[in-house]
């Protein structure tokens, strides 16, 4: 069965002049897959906002496009953002992802997670990064949104999480790639070209897909972080964090698998 039957579907059906056969461009694409996330969205998009704002002033022209798949009005907050906002039935991140990316005009695309905060000049510096001609994706590590008061074990967590993510652009090929989703861009023709996420994986599928690019060019990490609601961890726990990503991490790259076959939400 095709792995990416619901992107080759979707992908490059939207956004197209009929008469000249072009697409309308703009320099980014923000896209952000959405389920049951009434409680992070607004604070989430305020501040993607300020980003989109400050991208402007520098000539950077951005849309927004919201895929939800909400049972609740996630949706109806997230239209007050942007009318770019999709409703999806279908479940999937990499679905969600891949619809998202079909719906695009953008020459760079940019998923986030519904609970990343981006900084002020967050945009700018993505679109920076792909001024080196041999970039094809850029990823950035990750902070908590509260920093304070976290206990030991957390912000060793963060510590080590940072530390891997950076390494990554210096040792692919000692450690591969590792990113945790809160926020990828990628060339769109790159993206095309690989075919998208793999809609069969419930996890690591951003893993892949920077494997896939990497073949293409190099992969960037951002100087600055991008912060995190840490919903995960309150609700995992530090030691189980470990545990499911480092063991489908290793699974992964040694048996070419995953260790679970599902992924548990978390809202």
């Amino acid at each position: 069965m095709d792995k990416q039957i619901y992107y080759k579907r979707h992908i490059c059906t939207n956004n197209i002049n009929r008469k000249t056969g072009t697409r309308g461009m703009c320099e980014l694409t923000v896209i952000v897959a959405t389920k049951n996330e009434k409680e992070y969205i607004a604070n989430t998009l305020s501040h993607l906002q300020i980003s989109i704002k400050e991208a402007k002033k520098q000539g950077i022209q951005t849309e927004l496009i919201i895929v939800d798949s909400s049972t609740e009005d996630t949706a109806t907050i997230a239209s007050q953002f942007t009318p770019k906002v999709h409703r999806l039935p279908i479940q999937g991140i990499s679905k969600a992802r891949n619809y998202g990316a079909a719906q695009a005009s953008g020459q760079i695309l940019i998923f986030m997670d519904a609970d990343t905060l981006l900084q002020k000049n967050t945009l700018i510096d993505v679109f920076s990064m792909f001024k080196n001609k041999k970039a094809v994706s850029t990823i950035s590590f990750v902070m908590p949104t509260v920093q304070s008061k976290l206990p030991v074990s957390t912000k060793l967590f963060y510590v080590l999480d940072c530390a891997f993510i950076r390494a990554c652009a210096f040792l692919p090929f000692l450690i591969g790639f590792y990113n945790r989703g809160d926020i990828i861009a990628i060339k769109r023709d790159t993206f095309e070209e690989i075919k998208g996420f793999n809609e069969a994986l419930c996890m690591m599928e951003i893993t892949e897909l920077l494997i896939n690019a990497s073949k293409l060019g190099k992969i960037k990490v951002l100087s600055s972080p991008v912060f995190e609601s840490s919903r995960r961890l309150k609700q995992w726990g530090v030691l189980k964090s470990y545990r499911v990503w480092w063991q489908n991490y290793v699974y992964f790259y040694v048996f070419k698998r995953l260790h679970d076959s599902s992924y548990e939400s978390v809202r």
